[in-house]
């Protein structure tokens, strides 16, 4: 036998055994091979929708307005004494705020009162005398152009009176409109002038008061969501009024006026809210996020948003009744944080929650409180590595 012979020959034993062998670890010994006892089944977990309240918002950026500003500005003209507020802080209406000296209010009023003490006693002499003329001129014992000139004078010293009386009055409120008090209660601003400055009636400006307390946020919404805001207003809906970041809750309000008119450059209607602002956390002129109802529901089917997932026909969640999955179509309303607000399953549904990795419809699942067996985990296997169902 020649070299190639036996070179043949060995070749093709060592493929015998190798067959051999490959063989044995597919099915021999039962099955201790790779797919021998098969692969388990993923442990799921399963949670039914919860029903509660849900409120659905949209956001907008707000800007907070007072109410109410105020601008001082003195109303006479004088040197001020001091101011007697702290700067920045709450004043209350009524409260004295700025203080002129009154020197020359006084001294007006003074002179004011005298012109009027000196036109009573002119007044009452003349009136003394109409009073004695008037017998006399019925009897001629002097001229009717005699009468009509005293009683003239009469007329004439009782209307200087009047014109004196209101002097007197005039002065008063001059010296009134020495002390300058707050209008309405709020938060003032820095004072703008110093104690000694001029005043000049109405130009010089003092300080500026802006109502806090309530306050009011102003936004924009699309006219899309016309009819949700108006809805909003009219059921007194909670709006909420984050900070810029949204990241936190500074206060919460109520829709209370909503523009007679839609933009025509922006598609947009203005809207006001007011809050109570009662911790004062909201600052005029301060951008935040505001969070407006535009939906609410009493008894809303809830999910966690990891639940619902989303394919190429639409939402959908995964079950697994008897232990197999398959997909059950959803509509979700709106997502709310960790919560997803859905409509088309039943209430005692159970859902798999948290989603596993590798899972699809058709393949089987271990339930909870479910144990696995060999036999079901094999032909488990069997489906992953044949592409068939285990007959």
């Amino acid at each position: 036998m020649s070299f190639g012979k036996y070179l043949r020959l060995g070749t093709l034993g060592a493929l015998t055994l190798a067959l051999g062998a490959c063989s044995q670890g597919q099915s021999g010994h039962g099955g201790r091979g790779k797919f021998g006892h098969g692969f388990a089944p993923t442990q799921v977990q399963l949670v039914t929708p919860a029903i509660r309240p849900m409120v659905h918002y949209q956001t907008f950026l707000g800007t907070v307005t007072p109410l109410q500003t105020v601008t001082l500005v003195p109303q006479i003209s004088g040197v001020l004494q001091h101011y007697s507020f702290q700067q920045g802080g709450l004043v209350e209406k009524g409260q004295l705020l700025f203080q002129i000296d009154p020197a020359q209010a006084l001294v007006s009023l003074a002179q004011a009162k005298a012109n009027l003490a000196s036109a009573q006693a002119t007044a009452r002499y003349n009136a003394t005398v109409l009073a004695q003329d008037k017998p006399l001129v019925e009897k001629d014992f002097i001229t009717r152009q005699s009468y009509e000139q005293a009683r003239s004078q009469a007329q004439a010293a009782a209307a200087q009176v009047q014109a004196d009386l209101a002097a007197v009055q005039q002065a008063r409120l001059n010296l009134g409109y020495t002390r300058i008090t707050a209008p309405i209660s709020g938060r003032i601003g820095m004072a703008m002038v110093k104690p000694g400055n001029l005043l000049v009636a109405n130009v010089t400006e003092l300080a500026t008061i802006n109502q806090t307390s309530p306050i009011g946020i102003d936004f924009q919404v699309p006219q899309q969501l016309l009819q949700s805001a108006r809805e909003a207003r009219e059921k007194a809906w909670q709006i909420l009024i984050q900070n810029e970041q949204g990241a936190e809750l500074l206060d919460r309000g109520t829709i209370q006026i909503i523009d007679n008119t839609v933009s025509a450059t922006t598609a947009t209607v203005s809207v006001q809210a007011q809050s109570p602002n009662g911790q004062n956390r909201l600052w005029p002129g301060q951008f935040v996020q505001v969070q407006m109802p535009v939906a609410q529901l009493q008894s809303a089917m809830t999910l966690p948003v990891g639940a619902v997932m989303q394919g190429s026909s639409g939402n959908f969640v995964y079950v697994a009744p008897k232990g197999v999955v398959q997909s059950q179509p959803v509509k979700v309303l709106w997502e709310d944080g960790q919560s997803a607000v859905i409509a088309g399953l039943t209430r005692d549904t159970q859902v798999i929650y948290p989603v596993p990795a590798r899972i699809y419809p058709g393949v089987k699942v271990l339930l909870p409180g479910k144990q696995f067996s060999a036999g079901e985990g094999s032909a488990h296997s069997d489906r992953y590595q044949h592409g068939s169902r285990a007959q």
